[in-house]
């Protein structure tokens, strides 16, 4: 039979070649997110100043996903957004397990010049890590010493300047360092400097411990094995061998493998279900145009299974052989995918991608696997339809759909707008998840109605084709009454994109919007004072004491780890350090009970509504000032709160708050990120110049966890990119194969004497009505999301839409229905009078 299969795919070729071409491009964009996916688990950043380190030992800096340790779930763990520090003394016991030779426990201090340059500052010990060596002069012994890599073009005995939380010293520069293993600089080292083992200590937020102990093995040691000996003698502590070394030299990185396993977690299980949807229509579309041949097949005999075997056997070889050839562009997508994701600060510039067969195996098999499934459904009624029926249905569509399909439609659609509405009863964020996902359950129950919808919309349109004075309208009016299915293969996706991009697009801009709104109403003070790397709590001291000045508020942010009871896992929230005694001269966190002034007390919280309603112990019950609340802080630290105030400006400030002097101890750096400065005098802001410090409006502030959203931003428009690339290249391959299989429809219309324009125009006013119906159905396939969003965010049902933006995207789509028809038509019309 195999010799049969290939006869009729290279018979059918036009048709197949596009069911080729759109699992193709499904097998690249699953390749492309695989690839992303295990680089989650395989990847990473190479280590450079830790190079020289066999194994690193720190601290856990993560937290399981579930409280409940009995759980079974395979979500990873969730990274603290601030390092856990070990205690000093565990150098000693690090360096007493057997096989190690040296340990060496490493500081990060971060500095700036008085260019503003950032730096990193460790212990001259640690140079043994990278490794680095003296290029010039001597290593620093005084605590005003430094060493400085040849970068900074300074030679030994030249000073320098350089300050921790604005709080300045000069240093005498003692050497200059060069990276051992080339001779020259690589990776971080322009950005590192190095003092005194005593001058880090002395500078250190954290006295008595240290933040990373790198230890050199022993010659001929395993280290795999002494990493495990590590992690088993030494109480409390993670140990970090091979690629996982990168990961500790900057806290920013760490997590980065974490981050890019959600991210493309996510993506690939949204861009899974447009893949299926795309490939459905296209291939529905493909054995649509069959039915004749299929027809004649049962009427002469052919048994239903021999319809469903002839189908599955042209899509193994033309799905296979797409599948295969998809996985190379794949895996120059996810490197395209993963600079994305770095300009985007999801993953650090030098993060590597981890590359195997295994993404392209399981792309390939998924999208195979899909490809069947489509093939199944669409030949199902040619296969089991009575012959007699068939041959009367090879010359119309069928006019019916089958009542599972329009079941399930309904169904969806109906899900689809209750969880649209949830955000009215659960605030938050459960209730904008739920939101967002409605647009996809829309889109679904849109395919799965797709010619009823597009029936219904033509019985509003037709009178107005049908009782126009131009043929080509009434003609264009009955071709698309009587081929709604032809004309919803090609709607659905072109109605996917745009509500698809139309939430991507729309829901961060709502919430950025509210955000920046509640900031600007909540901040009551003068001025925004800042420093480059942070603001030491001696220098806030200095600003508090310059005439003029009113009040001084130190604002610390974070974030916390909360365990969500509404899905029982470990949520990360926004969390901002302030003075309680400040708060009330420079903020208004919008305090509908209870009352920031507690914030002084031990072991106190405040709560925004959202966060409040999201944490409650049961759904509908809210926290309530006096309840408690169990959160760990950003190094993981755990803390038993008590909840004194709950606001309703969380957008803008954070989630959480807390007392600044509570959060400061549980931070990387121990500095504050700003100060809020209230005055009684013109002349206070050139005082708080003299001390180094940027003095700027309070409009200058940013809500919190505005560079996530910043972040989140870019990656959503990278996502809408990348599928919404897919989604057009599958509808001009749909529309193309559509328009073309149309050749005997076009040349009966030049046999009963329409004319060759008649018929372009014809097909023109079907794109027309294909772009129209497609933005109509996108369009409201995704107000009722964006409307849920809106509310859950400011409680007024109104969306932040960018016109511009929208009408780029109704052009795009427009554009795709027109150019996708228009073009083939041509070339039918004229293959079409060449032949006769």
């Amino acid at each position: 039979m195999w010799h049969v299969t290939l006869s009729s795919i290279r018979y059918h070729r036009r048709g197949l070649t596009s069911v080729f071409i759109a699992i193709l491009l499904a097998s690249g964009l699953l390749t492309a997110l695989g690839v992303l996916l295990e680089s989650g688990q395989n990847g990473g950043i190479p280590a450079t100043r830790y190079a020289a380190a066999d194994i690193i030992v720190a601290a856990p800096q993560e937290l399981p996903a579930h409280y409940d340790k009995g759980s079974s779930s395979t979500k990873p763990a969730v990274p603290f957004s601030e390092r856990n520090p070990l205690s000093d003394a565990t150098v000693a016991k690090v360096a007493a397990v057997p096989g190690v030779e040296r340990a060496i426990g490493d500081i990060t201090i971060p500095l700036t010049t008085s260019t503003h340059r950032a730096v990193d500052a460790h212990g001259w010990s640690t140079a043994a890590l990278a490794p680095y060596e003296l290029a010039s002069g001597r290593a620093p012994r005084a605590a005003d010493e430094v060493v400085l890599d040849r970068s900074f073009g300074v030679k030994p005995g030249s000073h320098i300047r350089l300050a921790y939380g604005a709080s300045a010293t000069d240093y005498t520069v003692s050497g200059t360092s060069r990276h051992a293993p080339k001779g020259e600089e690589s990776g971080d080292a322009s950005s590192t400097v190095f003092l005194s083992d005593g001058q880090i200590a002395e500078l250190s937020p954290h006295k008595g411990s240290v933040d990373t102990i790198g230890v050199i093995a022993k010659p001929g040691t395993d280290v795999d094995g002494l990493a495990s000996a590590i992690a088993t003698s030494v109480n409390n502590v993670k140990t970090y061998t091979g690629m996982a070394r990168g990961e500790l030299e900057s806290f920013d990185s760490f997590g980065a493998r974490a981050r890019i396993t959600e991210l493309s977690g996510s993506f690939m299980g949204v861009s899974l279900m447009i893949a299926l949807v795309v490939v459905a229509s296209t291939l529905s579309l493909s054995t649509a145009g069959r039915r004749r041949e299929f027809a004649m097949l049962r009427a002469i005999g052919t048994h239903g299974w021999q319809i469903h075997a002839l189908v599955a056997r042209e899509v193994l070889l033309v799905a296979g052989t797409a599948a295969l050839l998809g996985t190379v562009p794949g895996f120059f997508l996810a490197r395209f995918l993963r600079d994305q994701f770095v300009v985007a600060h999801v993953i650090p510039a030098d993060f590597e991608l981890s590359y195997s067969p295994l993404p392209a195996v399981a792309a390939a098999t998924v999208s195979v696997l899909a490809a069947l499934g489509a093939a199944a459904i669409a030949a199902r009624r040619s296969a089991k339809i009575a012959p007699v029926d068939a041959l009367r249905e090879s010359a119309t569509e069928p006019r019916r759909l089958g009542r599972g399909r329009i079941i399930t439609g309904v169904v969806l659609l109906a899900i689809g707008l209750l969880a649209s509405l949830l955000p009215l009863v659960f605030s938050g964020l459960l209730g904008l998840t739920a939101a967002a996902s409605a647009a996809l359950l829309n889109i679904v129950g849109v395919a799965l109605l797709g010619p009823k919808i597009v029936g219904l919309a033509l019985r509003i349109v037709s009178p107005l084709l049908r009782h126009s004075s131009s043929a080509a309208a009434v003609l264009a009016s009955a071709s698309a009454s009587a081929h709604t299915r032809r004309l919803a293969s090609a709607i659905v996706p072109l109605a996917l994109a745009i509500t698809f991009a139309s939430v991507q697009l729309f829901l961060p801009t709502t919430v950025a919007a509210e955000a920046a709104d509640q900031t600007v109403k909540g901040v009551t003070s003068d001025y925004l004072v800042s420093s480059a790397s942070g603001i030491s709590p001696e220098v806030a001291n200095d600003v508090g004491e310059i005439p003029g000045v009113t009040a001084v508020n130190p604002v610390i942010r974070s974030t916390v780890l909360v365990n969500t009871p509404l899905v029982d896992e470990v949520s990360v929230y926004s969390l901002q350090g302030v003075d309680p005694k400040a708060a009330g001269d420079t903020l208004d966190l919008g305090v509908t009970s209870g009352s920031l002034a507690r914030l002084a007390e031990p072991n106190t919280i405040a709560v925004s509504a959202d966060a409040a309603a999201a944490t409650g112990a049961m759904v509908g019950q809210p926290l309530a000032v006096g309840q408690p609340l169990k959160v760990n802080l950003g190094d993981g630290t755990p803390v038993n709160a008590t909840v004194v105030a709950i606001y309703s400006r969380g957008l803008g400030f954070g989630d959480l708050t807390m007392a600044a002097s509570a959060v400061r101890p549980h931070t990387t750096t121990a500095l504050d990120d700003y100060l809020l400065v209230s005055t009684d005098s013109g002349t206070a802001a050139a005082g708080i110049r003299s001390l180094g410090l940027s003095v700027q409006p309070r409009a200058a502030i940013t809500a919190a966890g505005g560079d996530a959203r910043d972040s989140q931003s870019w990656v959503n428009i990278v996502a809408l990119a990348v599928i919404f690339g897919y989604i057009a290249l599958s509808v001009i391959n749909t529309l193309v194969m559509a328009t073309s299989e149309r050749r005997r429809e076009f040349g009966l219309l030049r046999l009963v004497g329409a004319s060759n324009n008649q018929v372009q125009r014809m097909t023109f006013i079907e794109s027309v009505l294909i772009a129209g119906i497609s933005v109509v159905v996108g369009t409201v396939a995704a107000i009722p999301p964006l409307f849920g969003i809106a509310f859950g965010v400011s409680g007024q049902p109104l969306p932040t839409i960018q016109p511009v933006v929208y009408l780029a995207l109704v052009g795009v789509t427009v554009l795709l229905g027109l150019v996708s028809i228009a073009v083939p038509t041509r070339l039918a019309v004229r293959s079409r009078l060449t032949t006769q």
